[in-house]
């Protein structure tokens, strides 16, 4: 026997609900009432839902509202943030506008920074640099060098000014592997005693030559503590 569906009735009321209030906000000179909400901190959520068998609102999954008052999700109690450099109000959830003034102030501190950091490095020539490393760090345009003419290249396809760089040292991390855990992995399917058994020694030799080898795995990262003075042209 086919269960009969059963259509909800559902009625909807309107209530008016007005209320007039003054609110105090002492504000910093970054500082906005939030324009959703005109400084209450409040917003009207719809709190949408479904009713089960309901067959009246056919590709609608959730036709029904009950509406409360809720915080808003735009602000702070009713405040924003302002951009310094537009004036605009800064949303809750973002950290700075993306106006094309805030953009550059960003660029700005964020080249003091690194400029402060280079400052605070300990320095060698470059003369030094080569016959230490293997690599330089640019941090200018984030590229690695592997040689002088690495770096002159760079100046003249980036028209860098050579005074302005900012160069590093780099730390070379190799390729390397661990005998013990080979020869652990390899026994896994073996007897019980089959690792006491192996040349450990041995095969960390042998693992030792071939990964020196291997040139090409060579990776760097920039070292921050220590600059590199350029030669002058």
């Amino acid at each position: 026997m086919n269960k009969e569906t059963v259509t909800p009735t559902v009625r909807r009321e309107v209530k008016r609900v007005k209320f007039v209030v003054m609110l105090e906000k002492d504000l910093q000179d970054d500082e906005v009432i939030c324009p959703h909400c005109h400084g209450t901190g409040l917003a009207i959520s719809e709190n949408v839902y479904g009713i089960k068998d309901d067959i009246t609102h056919i590709g609608i999954q959730f036709p029904f509202k009950r509406q409360a008052i809720t915080f808003c999700n735009h602000c702070c109690n009713g405040v924003l943030k302002k951009c310094p450099s537009c004036g605009k109000a800064i949303g809750r959830f973002d950290r700075e506008c993306k106006c094309e003034g805030a953009e550059e102030a960003r660029q700005k501190e964020l080249y003091k920074k690194n400029c402060k950091k280079f400052e605070k490095a300990a320095k060698i020539t470059e003369a030094e640099a080569w016959e230490k490393y293997r690599c330089l760090y640019i941090d200018n345009i984030d590229e690695y060098v592997f040689d002088t003419q690495g770096i002159e290249d760079r100046i003249e396809e980036y028209e860098l000014d050579k005074s302005e760089l900012r160069v590093y040292a780099t730390e070379e991390y190799n390729l390397s592997l661990d005998a013990t855990d080979v020869a652990t992995n390899a026994c896994e399917e073996l007897h019980e005693d089959a690792f006491d058994n192996c040349d450990i020694e041995g095969l960390q030799k042998l693992l030792d030559e071939w990964c020196e080898k291997q040139d090409g795995t060579a990776s760097f990262l920039p070292d921050y503590k220590i600059g590199v003075i350029l030669d002058a042209d």
